[in-house]
Order: structure tokens, then C-alpha cells, then sequence
């Protein structure tokens, strides 16, 4: 229990650390020199407030110094890295997932939930979540640490990438705008080389689902003449998480 309970503090505060790297990484702000600040007044953040999920509470969703509302994101990454990487910590420690495995998946979760802060927030992806961790996937795929070969990795690498490139070719030329972000193509192909071509299916198809669901339910509630922007990097990451977790059960 003792271990059980150390890891869930160390995911709180991975998740906490994974907020400051999803927003950071698509604002050009410094990873190493800035302690962490206010997005609105900039003013640093005394280390009591930075307690993940009860700092936010405590401070009733705003700002000490300016008062303006803190995102509920913030809660929700490190609620969800508590989830995720405890989950996978029960897993190792029951001999079902080897340390080398459940270190690839923790990466790749890590990039996920990255991507979900900053595509969530600014319609932003960062290449440094994507594709740079891509070679990571092939080389751990080549040592054995993923369920799938090299040969399906790079293969599912390029599925991802090429499939989102042709929807979004595409949609401009009936539409004449753009539909999709190219850092959405980045993030498939990335899940793909984890997760294989089935990876990337079931990707597209449970975050299709997702978008579909929530684009209809904000039309209800919020209706309006324009078309909401809805950030599908957030989808096609909660399809990739749900399909591993199925996968590794």
C-alpha cells in the first residue's frame, strides 16, 4: 500500500509537471530559468499554490495576485496522470507489464496528456510531443519493449501521418479551408509507431466518436451561427489512451 500511495504522489506531481511542459512548449517559454508564473499577471507562483488539484481548489480556480480563473485543466492533467501511471504501476508491480514497457508507455502517455493541455487551450501541438519521440517508439519496438515489430511500427508511423494528410488535402479542396491541423498529423503518426496500425485505427475511430459526441452537445447547449473549432489533437489522444489501456489489460 505504502508504495502504492508514493507513486500516486509522484503522478500528482508529474502531472503537474506535464501542465507546465504543455504550456510552455507551444509558448516559447523558457523549460529551465522561469519558475513557475501566473499565464495572466506573469507574477511567480509561491511553491504553497502549486500543490496539484488542491492548490486549485484551495484557491477557488483563480489567481492569488490577479484574481483571474485558473483552467480546469490543470486538475484534470494531474487527476488524469494519477490515473493513468498509478494504473500502470499496479500493473509492473503484479509482473504483467516488464519495467522497460511500462517506461515506453509512460512516455508515451506523458506526450499524450501534453498534447491535451495545449491542444485543449490553444489549438496548439508541439512537435517536441509528437514527432521527436517517434524514434523513441521505433527503437523500443525494436528492442521488445512494445507488443509490435519494428516493421510495424514505422509502417504505422506513416499510416498515421499520410491518412490525416489526405482528409485534410481533401476537405480544403471541397471546402476551400482548412479542417485539420498539421500537428494532428504528427500526433497519429506518433501514436501509431507505439501503438501499431491498429493503434491508429481505433485512434481515429473512438476520437472521431468523441468530437462527434461533444461537437453535438456544444451546439445544443452554446448554439451558434459559427462553427465551433474543436481541438481533435484532445480526441484522437483520449482514443489512443483508451485503446492502450484495453490493450494492456
Amino acid at each position: 500500500m505504502i508504495p502504492t500511495i508514493f507513486v500516486a504522489l509522484c503522478a500528482l506531481c508529474w502531472g503537474s509537471f506535464l501542465n507546465m511542459l504543455g504550456y510552455r512548449l507551444v509558448q516559447d517559454a523558457s523549460l529551465l530559468t522561469a519558475r513557475s508564473f501566473c499565464p495572466s499577471c506573469k507574477k511567480t507562483i509561491a511553491w504553497y499554490d502549486l500543490v496539484p488539484v488542491l492548490s486549485w481548489l484551495i484557491l477557488k480556480r483563480r489567481c492569488r495576485w490577479c484574481f483571474q480563473p485558473i483552467s480546469f485543466l490543470y486538475p484534470f492533467i494531474e487527476l488524469c496522470s494519477l490515473f493513468l501511471f498509478t494504473y500502470l504501476y499496479t500493473l509492473y508491480s503484479s509482473g504483467l507489464l516488464s519495467l522497460e514497457t511500462s517506461c515506453t508507455y509512460i512516455l508515451f502517455l506523458s506526450a499524450l496528456l501534453v498534447t491535451i493541455r495545449s491542444d485543449t487551450e490553444y489549438l496548439l501541438i508541439s512537435s517536441f510531443a509528437t514527432l521527436y519521440l517517434i524514434p523513441c517508439a521505433f527503437l523500443a519496438s525494436a528492442a521488445g519493449y512494445l507488443p509490435i515489430t519494428l516493421t510495424e511500427s514505422v509502417l504505422a508511423a506513416f499510416l498515421g501521418y499520410a491518412f490525416l494528410w489526405f482528409i485534410a488535402k481533401a476537405f480544403y479542396l471541397v471546402r476551400k479551408k482548412e479542417g485539420i491541423g498539421e500537428g494532428d498529423f504528427g500526433l497519429l503518426a506518433m501514436i501509431g509507431s507505439f501503438t501499431g496500425i491498429h493503434g491508429v485505427l481505433q485512434a481515429v475511430t473512438l476520437g472521431s466518436c468523441l468530437g462527434t459526441i461533444l461537437g453535438i452537445c456544444y451546439l445544443i447547449i452554446w448554439p451558434s451561427e459559427e462553427e465551433p473549432r474543436l481541438p481533435f489533437g484532445l480526441f484522437l489522444s483520449l482514443g489512443a489512451c483508451i485503446y492502450l489501456l484495453c490493450q494492456i489489460i
